[in-house]
């Protein structure tokens, strides 16, 4: 006996069209809350501006500083408009100088007492090699 293929001009057009969606609606499943992880909540780019540049937040919190180099504004933020809290206001940091590194590369910000944040230019596409030695050990 041949197993014999269901014909597709037999199927329902619906049917037809539901099993090409499944795949897409896949995707778009959140992940059950007792998976154990934390659900992901919405966040704001760390993003701050020094001396006329743009620079963005890395996890890097274990950064080598050198000396001041003045005041740096960290962006406001607000991830959920229309909450009614309004966000997070600007704030006004310091920078510090990353020895080894050219602060129009990268700088570092004072996030806490002994808590130092590396923050990289917007322009740097790779990160040179000094800085991957920071990253990397991080």
């Amino acid at each position: 006996m041949k197993a014999s293929l269901p014909r597709l001009d037999r199927l329902p057009v619906w049917a037809l069209l539901a099993a090409s969606l499944v795949p897409l609606t896949v995707g778009c499943t959140e992940e059950p809350e007792s998976s154990g992880e934390a659900a992901p909540e919405a966040s704001c780019a760390y993003v701050v501006e020094y001396d006329d540049r743009t620079y963005l937040g890395r996890a890097e919190t274990d950064v080598p500083v050198g000396k001041s180099l003045g005041a740096a504004t960290r962006a406001g933020c607000d991830d959920t408009p229309g909450d009614g809290d309004g966000g997070e206001e600007p704030a006004l940091m310091t920078a510090f100088a990353v020895r080894g590194v050219d602060p129009g590369v990268a700088i570092a910000v004072a996030e806490d007492t002994d808590v130092y944040r590396l923050v990289v230019a917007d322009t740097v596409k790779e990160l040179p090699p000094e800085l991957r030695k920071l990253t990397d050990r991080s």
